[in-house]
C-alpha cells in the first residue's frame, strides 16, 4: 500500500489543496461508454469511510478532462486504461478518506454554517457579486452534480484545510540554515577538460555493423505524406487602383507614420498594395481549401513531403504531423504563399537497411566507443591531475569558465551542485570535466538575510513533502483499506 501512495503522491497532494469549485465548468465524460466493476455501492472502504462509485465517478472524469488537454482532446478509454487513470483516482480518493478519518478522529468539523459561508464566497456562483442560487443549480445541473453532493465534498475540502493547518510545522532556526548552506554555498574549484575531438579510435567494419543490428529500431526512414496541395502566392494576385484605393478606405488606420499619424493613400501606396495581394491571397486560399476539402478541386496538385523538408517550413510540417489520412489542413501563410493541404496517404516511417544506415551508424558507434575511452582517460587522470583552479562558483554563478562556452559552463555549475564527492567528473555533451572542490564557504549572512522569504517558502515546500510521506505512512499503519473493484 505504502508504494502506491508513494508512486502516485503526486496526485494525491493536487487533489486534497485542488478545490471541488475547480472543476466545475470543466465538462465530464460520458458514462455511457465506460464501466466501473463491482457487486455494491462502494468501491472501497477505508477505515469508517466508504468510497461510493459515484465519487469514483466523478474523481475519474475530472482526471481524464486533465489528461484529455494535455491529449489536445485525442484521449479515448482506451488510452486512458493504458494510463491508469480508473487507478489513479481510487487512489485518490483513498488519500483523501485516509485524511478525512483522521480528522475525525482527532475531532475536527465543518458546521453547515462554515459550508454556506465557503460557498456564498465562490466567485463562479456569483451575478454582480452576490450569490445567486440559479446559477449555482443550472452550473451543477451542466456538470451532472447534486448540489447535496457538492456540497459535502465542499465540507470534505473545508475539513483537510484545517487538517493541513495543523500539520503545518513551521521551520526551525536551523532548518533555515540549512536550507541557506544549500542555497549559498560557493565552492572553490578547479578543473581539468578532456574532449571527445582528443579520442582517436578507427572502427572496425565487422563492429559498425554488430552496433547496427543491436541498434537498427534507431535508424529509421523519415515519415512521409503524400498530399494534394494548392499553392496561393500573393505575387500571383493582380489589383488595379479601385481595389487598392477600396482596400486602403477599409483599413487606412493600418497605415500610420512613424509618429502615429495616417499616411495619405498615395504615401502609402507600396504598403497598401502588399497588404492588399496577401489578403486576397488568403482568401483565394480559403476557396480553395473548401473544394478541396469536397473532393472538387481539380487544380491541387499531388506531390510527396518527408519529414525534414522545410520547403513550406517548420509550422506545416508540424500540421501534417498531427493530421490524419483525408484529412484537409486550413491555408497557412508559408514563405512562398497560402498553402491549403489534403492528406491522401501518411507514408509511414520503416527501418533503414544496414547500406541506408551504415553512414549514421558509423558516426554514432565512434562517438560511443569515444565516449567510453574518454571516460577511462577521466578515471585515470582523476587522481593525479593538476587542473586550473577557476575561484568559487556558487549555484546562481554565470560564469563562463576558459575552454567551455556559456551554456557548458552553466551546465557544469548546475552538475557540480548536485554532486556529492569532492573530487570526481562531470559528463557534457562531448565532454568530460574533472573537478576538486578545494575549499567551500557560505555568502554574508545580508544575501541570506535578502532571500529569507525564498529559504522558507522552499525550506517548507521540502519539509512539508517530508511530513506528507510519513503522515500516509502513519495513516496506512492506523486504518484498514478494502478495495472491492
Amino acid at each position: 500500500m505504502i508504494g502506491w501512495m508513494q508512486k502516485h503522491k503526486k496526485y494525491l497532494i493536487i487533489t486534497i489543496w485542488i478545490s471541488t469549485i475547480a472543476f466545475v465548468g470543466a465538462g465530464f465524460v460520458g458514462w455511457g461508454s465506460y464501466s466501473f466493476s463491482g457487486t455494491s455501492n462502494a468501491v472501497a472502504v477505508v477505515g469508517d469511510r466508504k468510497i461510493s462509485i459515484e465519487k469514483l465517478q466523478r474523481e475519474y472524469a475530472k482526471l481524464y478532462n486533465l489528461y484529455n488537454q494535455l491529449f489536445n482532446g485525442d484521449l479515448d478509454n482506451e488510452q486512458a486504461k493504458k494510463i491508469g487513470i480508473e487507478e489513479q483516482a481510487l487512489n485518490n480518493l483513498i488519500s483523501r478518506a485516509l485524511r478525512l478519518n483522521y480528522a475525525y478522529d482527532l475531532g475536527l468539523r465543518i458546521s453547515k454554517e462554515e459550508v454556506i459561508d465557503a460557498l456564498i464566497a465562490m466567485d463562479t456562483f456569483q451575478n454582480n457579486g452576490q450569490f445567486d442560487n440559479e446559477i449555482y443549480k443550472r452550473l451543477l445541473a451542466d456538470n451532472q452534480l447534486r448540489p447535496k453532493d457538492f456540497e459535502e465534498e465542499l465540507g470534505e475540502s473545508l475539513l483537510l484545510e484545517k487538517l493541513n493547518a495543523i500539520l503545518e510545522i513551521p521551520l526551525t532556526p536551523l532548518e533555515t540554515e540549512m536550507m541557506g548552506a544549500i542555497y549559498f554555498t560557493e565552492d572553490h574549484v578547479k578543473i581539468h577538460i578532456l574532449k571527445q575531438s582528443d579520442i582517436t579510435f578507427t572502427p572496425a567494419q565487422e563492429a559498425i555493423k554488430k552496433y547496427w543490428e543491436e541498434n537498427q529500431d534507431i535508424y529509421q526512414t523519415e515519415r512521409g505524406y503524400e498530399i494534394a496541395s494548392i499553392l496561393i502566392s500573393p505575387d500571383s494576385i493582380g489589383a488595379n487602383e479601385e481595389n487598392l484605393k477600396k482596400y486602403y478606405e477599409d483599413f487606412k488606420n493600418q497605415f500610420l507614420n512613424a509618429n502615429g499619424q495616417l499616411l495619405t493613400f498615395q504615401e502609402a501606396k507600396e504598403q497598401v498594395l502588399e497588404k492588399y495581394k496577401d489578403a486576397q491571397a488568403e482568401k483565394e486560399s480559403l476557396k480553395e481549401y473548401i473544394a478541396l476539402r469536397k473532393g472538387e478541386n481539380s487544380k491541387a496538385e499531388i506531390s510527396t513531403l518527408y519529414e525534414g523538408d522545410e520547403t513550406y517550413g517548420v509550422e506545416f510540417l508540424d500540421l501534417l504531423s498531427q493530421a490524419k489520412e483525408q484529412s484537409t489542413i486550413k491555408p497557412i501563410k508559408t514563405k512562398k504563399g497560402y498553402l491549403t493541404a489534403k492528406v491522401i496517404k501518411i507514408i509511414p516511417s520503416k527501418p533503414k537497411t544496414y547500406e541506408a544506415a551504415k553512414l549514421d551508424a558509423t558516426e554514432d558507434f565512434i562517438n560511443f566507443e569515444k565516449a567510453k575511452l574518454l571516460e577511462e582517460k577521466a578515471k585515470s587522470q582523476l587522481a593525479n591531475f593538476q587542473g586550473v583552479d577557476v575561484g568559487y562558483l556558487s549555484r546562481e554563478s554565470r560564469a563562463v569558465l576558459k575552454g567551455l562556452n556559456e551554456q557548458e559552463s552553466q551546465d557544469f555549475i548546475s552538475q557540480l551542485f548536485t554532486k556529492t564527492k569532492a573530487k570526481d567528473y562531470i559528463f557534457l555533451q562531448d565532454k568530460i570535466i574533472l573537478y576538486e572542490i578545494l575549499d567551500q564557504r557560505l555568502k554574508n549572512s545580508d544575501i541570506m538575510a535578502k532571500n529569507l522569504d525564498f529559504l522558507t517558502q522552499n525550506g517548507m515546500q521540502v519539509k512539508s513533502r517530508l511530513v506528507d510521506v510519513a503522515f500516509m505512512e502513519h495513516l496506512l499503519k492506523i486504518y484498514k483499506i478494502v478495495k472491492k473493484i
